[in-house]
């Protein structure tokens, strides 16, 4: 036997020794100043040390794929998901790259009782990660790109990681609760050895023009608002990229037994809150491509120009605020109506505001959309149809009537948006 202690100053001897539940041979061992794993039933061991404090560990439990760990007078410490150390042969550590297959992935939303998380001067823990818990091992530092996406069973991407450095919402810079609570996004660890990431069983955040922060008990993991829809129990494959090559492996999400809704209603809530996140990504490459035209108009017309040209620039610019909306409210359409008198024309802005509203209430738990939910969201969805007809016709004979004025003052015309916006479907 090699690898145990011989030398500790209170007795070189092994509190507890476990036997893996599911993998013959792995072996773990609490001494009376640290934690060990042997993956050879016992002729050599390695430390299992990790974060651990020095003391005395008297007992170890294995709940599935977690070891549970008790300390004498440390606490009790959990070692998420070590589902690798079953996977780990003299082989793997001789591949330059291995994505280990992960335990199952339980599908618990968070929580959204608006709790406030301890102080940090107040000693506290934080939970497991959300969602599944992923591990590969690098033999280098990848040179190129390392990339992990999530496709689900019909090989539509649902997610995508990188290692590219992750900008934060510019909402993060002066978030409405103390900074300790906002999550920082963190790109995938690109070390060499074995790294962890998990994915939080998120489709991609969908696209929108404010964010907001939903109180989150957890310090450091309150992520801005919206979030992308939670996905449906069922298989998903996980795609490692690394080098120019793939890497697979399948990760099974399960429902939270907690949860009374049948999974035929969670795959409509699921459909539902994909269709508000395309709207959202219309309404936002449309404010996008109008802030785009404008920011043309004014550059375009920056020099004293003809009275006639200051004019028309001011009544077409007037024109491209009224469809686009501004982000920051006032004049041009912000979020809802709640004033008397005629409801105002659909923004851009307005629109992506509504459905944020909608796929936001979506997330106070697991459930089938009601009519209501339903009607709203095709209220929403038929607002965007009228202000991408609106704008479709401004990029085209709005723009050509106003290129006409620049033409007639010896001034350079401005080019259309060359990507047409489509507005998607309204049906239920």
């Amino acid at each position: 036997m090699h690898g145990l202690p011989t030398d500790q100053p209170s007795g070189s001897f092994a509190r507890v020794i476990r036997e893996d539940t599911k993998q013959a041979g792995l072996l773990f061992a609490g001494t009376e100043s640290g934690m060990y794993v042997s993956f050879d039933d016992g002729d050599d061991w390695q430390s299992l040390q990790l974060n651990l404090p020095t003391t005395s560990y008297r007992d170890l439990v294995i709940h599935g794929n977690d070891l549970v760990v008790g300390t004498y007078g440390r606490g009790i410490w959990v070692l998420d998901d070590y589902s690798p150390l079953r996977q780990i042969t003299p082989a793997t550590m001789r591949e330059p790259v291995h994505l280990f297959a992960p335990g199952d992935a339980m599908r618990v939303r968070r929580n959204v009782g608006a709790d406030t998380p301890f102080p940090p001067e107040v000693p506290h823990a934080l939970n497991p990660p959300d969602g599944a818990i992923i591990y590969y091992y690098l033999a280098a530092p990848p040179v190129g790109e390392i990339a992990l996406d999530v496709l689900d069973a019909g090989g539509a991407v649902v997610r995508h990681l990188s290692g590219a450095p992750v900008e934060p919402v510019k909402e993060a810079a002066q978030p409405p609760e103390p900074n300790f609570w906002i999550a920082t996004p963190r790109p995938l660890p690109t070390a060499a050895g074995t790294n962890r990431v998990n994915w939080d069983l998120r489709a991609e955040a969908p696209l929108a023009l404010a964010h907001t922060f939903e109180i989150n008990a957890n310090p450091g993991l309150t992520p801005p608002s919206p979030e992308g829809p939670l996905v449906t129990p069922g298989v998903y494959t996980l795609k490692l990229s690394v080098g120019g090559k793939a890497y697979t492996q399948n990760v099974t999400v399960v429902n939270d037994p907690r949860s009374p809704t049948r999974v035929a209603d969670l795959r409509a809530q699921y459909d539902l809150q994909m269709k508000l996140v395309a709207g959202m990504r219309a309404a936002w490459e449309g404010y996008h491509q109008v802030a785009a035209l404008r920011a043309a108009v004014v550059a375009d017309t920056a020099s004293p120009l003809p009275a006639a040209v200051v004019a028309a620039t001011r009544a077409f610019d007037s024109t491209l605020a009224q469809v686009g909306g501004d982000p920051e409210g006032g004049r041009g359409g912000g979020g809802g109506f709640f004033g008397g008198g005629a409801r105002p024309a659909p923004t851009f802005v307005s629109v992506n505001e509504n459905l944020v509203r909608q796929i936001n209430a979506l997330e106070n738990g697991d459930l089938a959309p009601t009519p209501a939910m339903q009607a709203a969201y095709v209220a929403g969805c038929r607002d965007l149809q009228t202000v991408v007809t609106t704008w479709t016709g401004i990029n085209g004979a709005a723009l050509a009537a106003f290129n006409a004025v620049l033409a007639q003052n010896n001034t350079k015309p401005i080019a259309a948006t060359a990507r047409t916006l489509v507005a998607p479907a309204c049906a239920r």
